[in-house]
């Protein structure tokens, strides 16, 4: 009896086929997404909005009121989030410290878990990569 394995490499081709399918089908899964009018906490024409540009494209830390009025404005419509600790698991955070952390200033937000912020509350697009090559 003979059992055929595929290759390694055309393994991993099939699971970035299959996960890049699904990928394709959560950004079609976005786009309806519902429209919620914006936060009213702060006034965002006080602030830069440097806030909102790419790391490449200069980006700079919000500030804490912007952080913390988006936040709360976040939980104030999705019940799954609606505490400190929720959100920071959301945001892939080690602890809810971090989120009031960054809300009162006395830590800076990181850009990573910023841009996934905006991305997930439509203030940003998501970034698609090129693959260049599949190598082994």
């Amino acid at each position: 009896m003979k059992i055929s394995i595929p290759k390694i490499v055309d393994q991993q081709r099939y699971i970035f086929e299959i996960s890049t399918k699904e990928s394709i089908e959560q950004l079609q899964k976005n786009l309806t997404a519902p429209v919620i009018p914006g936060q009213t906490e702060v006034d965002e024409s006080e602030y830069p909005r440097t806030h909102l540009l790419r790391e490449c494209e200069g980006w700079e830390p919000p500030h804490p009121n912007i952080i913390a009025a988006y936040f709360r404005h976040f939980q104030a419509h999705f019940e799954d989030y609606n505490t400190d600790n929720k959100l920071s698991v959301l945001l892939g955070l080690s602890s809810n410290r971090r989120v009031r952390e960054y809300k009162s200033g006395d830590r800076t937000i990181p850009y990573e878990v910023w841009r996934k912020f905006l991305v997930m509350t439509g203030r940003a697009p998501q970034e698609i990569f090129t693959v260049f090559a599949f190598m082994g």
